[in-house]
């Protein structure tokens, strides 16, 4: 039996049409961190760090945002530039780039740093951590698919 006496040709066409419909929107990448390593912390203490303060709102892989946009090559990358994360007004138009100077005072108390920050995390006063962490996230270093890749 044919698969056209089996299904009516309406039901086909429409699988067909609702099969390439579903083609998912390629999650937005950074592109790769430009910068030197961040020196002036231990980046194997800031990923202990990282994992127990701040991965519960951030991953670290394109398209998996959280609470927080994902992390991959933030490091020296401007603020609010992914397209599939929802920014604050005020963290989209600060101009700033994620660097020591940046991420230092927005770790230590975000709200402090950009009153309207959706990062709702705990104040980071310890200087020592928050060199961590820095350091942890200037070795987040992924290159940016080929165009190919992203429409996989």
């Amino acid at each position: 039996m044919s698969i056209v006496k089996k299904y009516p040709l309406g039901a086909i066409f429409a699988a067909i049409l609702l099969l390439t419909a579903c083609e998912k929107t390629p999650p937005d990448y950074r592109d790769p961190v430009t910068l030197p390593l961040y020196t002036k912390g231990d980046a194997d203490n800031g990923a202990l760090i990282y994992k127990d303060a701040c991965s519960q709102c951030h991953q670290l892989n394109p398209g998996l945002n959280k609470k927080g946009p994902q992390l991959m090559n933030i490091y020296g990358a401007p603020a609010a530039e992914l397209e599939d994360y929802n920014y604050s007004e005020g963290l989209a138009t600060s101009g700033w780039v994620w660097d020591a100077e940046t991420l230092d005072p927005y770790i230590a108390d975000a709200e402090k740093a950009m009153p309207d920050s959706k990062m709702l995390s705990d104040p980071m006063p310890d200087a020592k951590e928050r060199a961590d962490v820095i350091a942890y996230l200037s070795t987040l270093r992924a290159p940016v698919p080929a165009v190919d890749d992203k429409a996989k």
